[in-house]
């Protein structure tokens, strides 16, 4: 990352950034990361980690099955709905006949 960060950056598009980081090192990362979106880069995110992306980012897209879902500002949504629209339709239970 450090030698994308030496060019004119424009654009980061960071795909699951922190997995396998340890707790400190994960915490510097998110220092670079805000400090670089207050600089004017723009940072696209990828992230399993609900947490992780309510906490970095300013708007976010819940995707579902290739689909996005919801797109709001980050701060209307909160780790329980988002949870929520992920999983919603992924428990359909079939309807048995006797």
């Amino acid at each position: 990352m450090g030698r994308w960060l030496l060019g004119d950056t424009k654009l980061l598009l960071l795909d699951e950034p922190t997995r396998g980081v340890d707790v400190g090192a994960r915490a510097e990362l998110y220092k670079v990361i805000r400090d670089l979106a207050a600089q004017g880069v723009g940072v696209l995110l990828v992230s399993s980690e609900v947490p992780e992306v309510l906490g970095l980012a300013d708007r976010v897209l819940v995707m579902r099955e290739g689909r996005v879902v919801r797109e709001a500002p980050a701060g209307e949504l909160d780790e329980d709905t988002v949870l929520d629209l992920v999983m919603a339709g992924s428990l359909q239970v079939e309807e048995v006949t006797l």
